[in-house]
């Protein structure tokens, strides 16, 4: 009981010094469950079908993907902000979300502290993966946080490792789908074949344009033994085809 008081404790201090903050605007939220001054437009860029179609992405070796927002507006913002300027705190909000919008997790506010409610039990995952890190560190890989609390809301061990990338890879921005394809062939291998032979994978990334390097991903869980792979992102955008 002594524990538990002095856990409670430290997350109420915790919160005071740093409090929730609106992943996209940086408001402070304190006991707000969202941003009312960023939902009309995140209302307008969710989409309306988190599940993706594969006729618009590259889906082999996929069971299938699915993302919460459209690439765009202070969505848009808030991912690029993460990658080239910190602000990494942020994505355990946007975890929770995704939690609530791909997987129908409910979440309550307490006292500034977001708490699990009630799991999903439609889908189960024996693994949460996510993409690992480009090439160039940040001192964060922004999946792997947002896997975190995909982790912790769907009672899945998060494996941060299992995957690695084999060599050196260019940027896929500005490149089309076949050449996407190819840049990530062949670029990522599982680090331990052990851990993922006959497990259930959930596969996270931050966006998914063609589909190209989550297919990769998962081709190689798959070839090491993975039973299942599904896909998940906070957005997703289109390239040129």
């Amino acid at each position: 009981m002594k524990t538990e008081r002095l856990r409670l404790w430290a997350e109420q201090v915790r919160v005071l010094l740093f409090p929730r903050r609106c992943p996209f605007c940086g408001r402070v939220l304190g006991f707000l469950t969202r941003c009312p001054d960023c939902e009309p437009e995140l209302k307008k860029l969710k989409l309306m079908i988190p599940r993706l179609p594969d006729s618009e992405h590259c889906m082999e070796h996929l069971s299938g993907a699915a993302a919460v927002y459209r690439y765009d507006g202070c969505v848009r913002d808030a991912i690029l902000r993460m990658k080239n300027g910190g602000q990494g705190y942020c994505a355990k909000e946007l975890g929770i979300w995704m939690a609530a919008v791909i997987f129908g997790c409910t979440f309550r506010q307490q006292r500034g502290i977001i708490r699990l409610e009630e799991q999903q039990v439609l889908r189960r995952f024996d693994l949460v993966v996510p993409v690992p890190a480009g090439d160039r560190g940040r001192g964060y890989n922004l999946p792997e946080l947002l896997a975190r609390q995909l982790a912790w809301a769907l009672d899945a061990p998060l494996e941060p490792h299992a995957l690695k990338k084999t060599r050196r890879t260019e940027k896929q921005e500005g490149k089309t789908a076949r050449q996407r394809m190819e840049n990530v062939k062949n670029a990522y291998q599982a680090a331990d074949p052990a851990c993922v032979e006959g497990k259930r994978v959930l596969l996270v990334d931050d966006v998914i344009t063609t589909g190209a390097t989550l297919s990769n991903c998962a081709k190689a869980l798959r070839a090491a033994g993975a039973l299942d792979v599904f896909a998940v992102t906070l957005a997703e955008t289109q390239s040129a085809r």
